[in-house]
């Protein structure tokens, strides 16, 4: 049994790892600079935005042509500084948030696959004899509890 919740704790790290590891942007350009380079230049072609071209109106051909540049005035662009120190703050919190909801989530994977695991043994007793296991003896009834804190599971959340 032991022997199995290694395994299976070593596939799901493998499985994180490999997760990680496809993400993982720095890989994509250490591995492949020049589509990385040319993936970046696409992608800064589309967001940068394109230089408008003044509007020219030609007046009656019996003038000499002239072109006429015209141009609406732009409104001055406030910055607010409310905003970006959200975003500063969204930034910043953003990314551990995100490794802590990982943790959380790996976390309840492997409690379930261990769970479904040793509820497997327990049906199939001669499967988990051909592992090595022992199956567990089954419960009769609730145990009573002992006073005092009671010890965790390794892997268990503190709350």
């Amino acid at each position: 049994m032991a022997q199995i919740r290694r395994d299976l704790h070593a596939d799901v790290q493998g499985v994180v790892q490999g997760a990680e590891a496809a993400t993982d942007w720095r890989r994509y350009i250490r591995d492949y600079p020049w589509a990385s380079l040319g993936a970046a230049l696409v992608v800064g072609y589309m967001i940068v935005p394109h230089k408008r071209q003044p509007a020219t109106i030609q007046i009656a051909p019996a003038e000499p042509i002239r072109p006429v540049v015209s141009e609406a005035p732009r409104p001055a662009e406030e910055t607010k500084k409310g905003k970006s120190l959200l975003g500063m703050a969204f930034g910043m919190i953003a990314p551990v948030a995100l490794r802590a909801a990982q943790g959380y989530a790996l976390q309840f994977a492997e409690q379930w696959l261990a769970g479904k695991v040793a509820e497997q043994m327990q049906q199939h007793p001669d499967l988990a004899a051909a592992f090595g296991g022992q199956p567990a003896a089954p419960q009769t009834g609730p145990q009573p509890r002992q006073p005092g804190p009671q010890p965790r599971p390794p892997g268990a959340p503190r709350f």
